[in-house]
């Protein structure tokens, strides 16, 4: 079906998008326009489309304008139509720059442009010529070059970065030496401008920062590098789900909210803890520390002054009196505040977001055998010398397989980030090209065809520190020895200098790893495992449950965590109990490792860390 009836070669059949031979332009289905992926984002970037009619819509990433040169000044002559095509300028051009009624009559013909977008009858000459507007509308990493007459309206309007336009023309090939472009569109009818103030948008500049891009989320996708980044990280998503449900896996939705602390209890003070706020509403006339506070305030002013005037004894007395009062009232609420405050809890109890779903799920496993699950986890991260790796917000891919064992989820873990890393790879290739060419080293498509094509290495955790303990050409600065956890440059020494490819480091001591993981026969290590990948560190981690159930209420009590608040998780283990595994992706770091990015911040839109979640 046709877009409308002036852009009669629109099809909305997905079959022409990416055929370079094709001349149909493909239009999205919901908005009566054509989308950069379906003309500059062709194989042949657009080059058999040339001569068709098409909208498009975008925002201006950067602008030039080309100014008409003026006619030589001279004496009046008959021969003034030569002296119009000289200057490359159409009648229609002289006398819009001329007279400003023409000039006002010009915009209101000129196909819908709103108030707000005009400005044109400003002391100030309009500019007379061509503006050159690359524009983007987020479907892919090209840009398609319009190329906008001044006659249609004045080029300030549209030559702003930040501005958004929805024009209607004619595909044309690009003359000249343009290497960036194959094919420009030749504007014919402007039919909306969202105008930008270019003193007061925080992106005027085409090449912003890193950190004044992270300051406005709100506009960050409007960049290249953020919105190729969101692009992959969609495919992503997208591949997670087809791995799954194409290999029997059931997608779950666990609890973002939940009253059961996983961690040991010294790690309890990183969990975000809810608190409810009062409205007047749910307080009624209920008296609060603050408000009595106020009142003692108030009152001891009122007593101060009171005794300088020395005129009324009986008002101070009664001043005096209330004052006590309220001494004693606050008091009183400083006693009992501890009480009503577990009283005010909306669960009755505390409730926390969530830092692991790993224990719902297991629920879960053990009734549909192979479940996943795609959710935000939350950790409230201390100061970190790391910090463009940490998060207070973060999504994982959470796993759990019935009657499986350790090397089952090594197995389902190496294959499903295999799998990914591939379909990202194919289907997003000019992302990742575009980001490599932003980032120093090598080429994010040779690493992770390294990591798909070749097998992983897997060591034990004692293998690699003796390993490390052993290095003579490199000096650490983490102690490491038996028993210690590795850290980040003991991780990326193993992968990156020693293996150069991802590495799986597997059967841990018990007290590095979490009460859940089954124990071995030596009760000194457990059944679990890290995958670690060039560049970035760890993508994935793992481990077998423990079925046992003394076993397993032991290691709670070795963890430090109460066993009344794990009933509910231990009733899966007094009734059916079944050797299952699991592992978990942070998303975030398998953005990372695919697009060569540095910092975690720029792997999520809306990133909250300590002292920041603005919007």
């Amino acid at each position: 079906m046709a877009a409308s009836s002036s852009s009669t070669s629109f099809s909305s059949s997905s079959s022409h998008e990416g055929d370079a031979g094709s001349s149909y332009i493909e239009c999205f289905k919901y908005s009566r326009r054509a989308t950069l992926r379906s003309v500059v984002g062709r194989p042949d970037g657009g080059a058999g489309l040339v001569g068709e009619r098409a909208v498009v819509g975008g925002w201006v990433r950067s602008s030039a304008v080309v100014r008409a040169r003026r006619a030589a000044a001279g004496p009046a002559s008959p021969s003034r139509k030569p002296e119009v095509e000289a200057t490359g300028l159409t009648c229609t051009e002289v006398l819009m720059s001329r007279v400003p009624l023409i000039r006002c009559i010009a915009r209101l013909m000129a196909g819908g442009i709103t108030a707000a977008a005009s400005a044109g009858g400003s002391a100030r000459r309009p500019a007379v010529g061509t503006a050159l507007v690359r524009i983007n509308d987020g479907s892919c990493v090209a840009d398609l070059q319009i190329v906008v007459d001044s006659a249609l309206l004045p080029l300030d309007q549209i030559n702003a970065t930040g501005a958004c336009v929805l024009v209607e023309g004619k595909i044309e090939q690009v003359e000249g030496t343009l290497p960036q472009y194959v094919v420009q569109m030749k504007v014919e009818k402007i039919l909306h401008i969202g105008p930008v103030d270019s003193e007061k948008y925080p992106r005027s500049n085409a090449h912003s920062s890193p950190d004044l891009v992270r300051g406005y989320p709100h506009l960050a996708a409007r960049t290249a590098t953020v919105a190729s980044t969101a692009r992959v990280r969609s495919e992503l998503v997208h591949a997670v789900h087809a791995f799954f449900q194409s290999n029997g896996f059931f997608h779950v939705n666990t609890p973002t909210i939940t009253t059961t602390t996983a961690t040991s209890a010294g790690n309890r003070g990183k969990m975000l803890r809810l608190t409810r706020l009062f409205s007047k509403s749910d307080n009624g006339n209920r008296i609060t520390p603050e408000a009595v506070r106020a009142a003692i305030k108030e009152k001891t002013k009122q007593v101060e002054a009171l005794k300088r005037s020395e005129s009324n004894r009986e008002a101070l007395e009664a001043a005096e009196q209330d004052l006590q009062r309220a001494n004693a009232l606050s008091r009183q609420l400083e006693q009992g505040a501890s009480a009503e405050s577990s009283q005010d809890e909306f669960f009755h109890r505390p409730a926390y977001l969530t830092p692991c779903h790993t224990l719902h799920l297991e629920t879960y496993a053990c009734a549909l055998s192979s479940v996943y699950t795609f959710s935000p986890v939350f950790q409230a991260e201390s100061e970190s010398l790391d910090s463009d790796r940490s998060l207070a917000e973060r999504w994982t891919v959470d796993v759990e397989l019935a009657f499986a064992e350790l090397e089952d989820a090594i197995s389902c873990a190496e294959d499903c980030v295999k799998s990914l890393c591939s379909t990202v790879s194919k289907d997003c290739s000019d992302e990742l090209k575009f980001l490599s060419s932003n980032q120093a080293g090598d080429a994010t498509s040779s690493v992770i065809e390294a990591a798909v094509s070749s097998p992983w290495q897997k060591i034990k955790y004692t293998e690699a520190v003796n390993t490390l303990l052993q290095v003579t050409d490199k000096t650490f600065e983490s102690k490491l020895e038996l028993g210690m956890p590795l850290s980040r440059e003991h991780l990326s020494y193993l992968a990156d200098d020693l293996y150069k490819k991802p590495v799986i480091i597997y059967d841990y001591p018990k007290q590095l790893k979490p009460f859940y993981a089954r124990l071995k026969e030596d009760l000194k290590t457990v059944s679990a495992f890290d995958l670690v990948v060039p560049k970035v560190g760890i993508v994935a981690c793992g481990a077998q449950k423990e079925e046992r159930m003394d076993n397993l209420t032991s290691r709670i009590e070795e963890s430090g965590l109460q066993v009344e608040q794990l009933e509910w998780y231990l009733d899966t283990r007094r009734h059916g109990t079944v050797k299952h595994s699991g592992f978990s992706i942070d998303l975030e770091s398998l953005i990372l490792f695919v697009t060569g990015l540095k910092d975690v911040r720029d792997a999520i839109p809306f990133h909250r860390t300590k002292g920041h979640a603005k919007c």
